[in-house]
């Protein structure tokens, strides 16, 4: 296995040289020599210290981040996506791992997010955004036996062993309406994206059990599950509030829908709270440039990628692990919500 020196003296050059033609400054060498310097290289192979510590300890020393989202979508348009990466990447230097993020031009596109990497093996383990009901990602990555942790507890067939860090959804849900119900709002609009996205569901279902408890019927009609994102968000939200006539609250359960829900109400002429009882997902620290002091689910994003990826690290280097962890969350009582008004 040569080293740059080895390549160097076999080529008759200076170890510069060498290095420029192997990060890709060939402007900086001249052709004849570029082509000696990789033809000793391919007839002999060449790799740096860290890719032949990586054979022989059979790790990268690698883990990857996968957003299934269109780049401009996920950075324009998230507020959970800065903390949690801080959390990653806090993790990552603490046990000396490197961090890949990618996403892909496509949504969910399995092939290129999965499929190459893992044939690939650029990565010692995989982070699992955003899953979906019986995700078709898990089935393939259990399949090539790398380690991987899911953000979000898994719902659907076979998910069995599959490591998870994720806050308790259902039951923040349940308090969060529970807070609602007990200002005296009975028609409470939910708004989520998918309603096949894991933690859609699982929300969902902590507002359906709290309305249960009181028995309050549960109105379909009142529910708001779509992939919707910026302008179109906005769009979709009005078109639905507007068919509905006695709702006296929302529950939005991200920072997006709840800064469209926000934007909506103002076109509508409904003001927070005292036209309507807005509750959130709070998503980062400071929350006023909402314009208003949010009620709300405060979720702990670097809380939750610091813990994500330990886990992975850990299960990477055969230590023993929690197959599933829950984080603490919290309802936040701001001034977006308020007693129902007798009329």
């Amino acid at each position: 296995m040569l080293t740059i020196t080895e390549i160097a003296r076999l080529a008759g050059v200076s170890k510069t040289t060498v290095s420029n033609v192997l990060n890709g400054r060939y402007n900086q060498v001249g052709e004849n020599t570029r082509k000696k310097i990789l033809k000793i290289i391919e007839e002999n192979g060449y790799f740096p210290r860290q890719a032949a510590r990586t054979l022989k300890s059979n790790r990268t020393k690698t883990i990857g981040l996968l957003f299934p989202h269109i780049p401009l979508r996920l950075v324009s348009s998230s507020f959970f996506f800065p903390g949690f990466l801080t959390g990653v990447a806090e993790a990552c230097q603490d046990f000396n791992y490197q961090l890949l993020v990618t996403t892909s031009w496509k949504d969910c596109d399995t092939e290129f997010h999965y499929e190459n990497l893992l044939k690939n093996r650029s990565v010692d383990g995989l982070i699992v955004s955003d899953i979906f009901y019986n995700d078709p990602r898990f089935p393939i990555l259990q399949k090539s036996k790398i380690p991987f942790v899911s953000i979000g507890k898994p719902e659907g067939n076979e998910v069995g062993g599959i490591y998870w860090v994720d806050h308790h959804q259902e039951k923040i849900s349940e308090k969060a309406v529970n807070y609602l119900l007990n200002l005296g709002h009975r028609n409470i609009v939910f708004v989520s994206l998918s309603s096949h996205r894991v933690y859609t569901m699982q929300r969902l279902k902590g507002y359906q059990r709290a309305l249960a408890k009181a028995s309050i019927p549960f109105r379909e009609e009142l529910v708001l599950c779509e992939e919707m994102w910026g302008e179109e968000a906005e769009r979709k939200i009005l078109s639905f509030l507007k068919k509905i006539n006695d709702f006296t609250a929302i529950f939005a359960i991200s920072s997006n829908l709840t800064l469209s829900c926000i934007k909506v109400l103002e076109k509508m002429g409904l003001k927070i709270p005292q036209g309507i009882s807005l509750l959130g997902n709070i998503e980062i620290e400071e929350n006023r440039f909402l314009g208003i002091n949010l009620s709300g689910i405060k979720v702990r994003p670097q809380a939750l990628g610091c813990e994500t990826a330990k886990t992975l690290i850990h299960l990477i280097e055969g230590k023993e692990v929690e197959a599933g962890k829950y984080l603490k969350a919290k309802l936040v009582k701001g001034d977006s919500c308020g007693a129902l008004r007798e009329v």
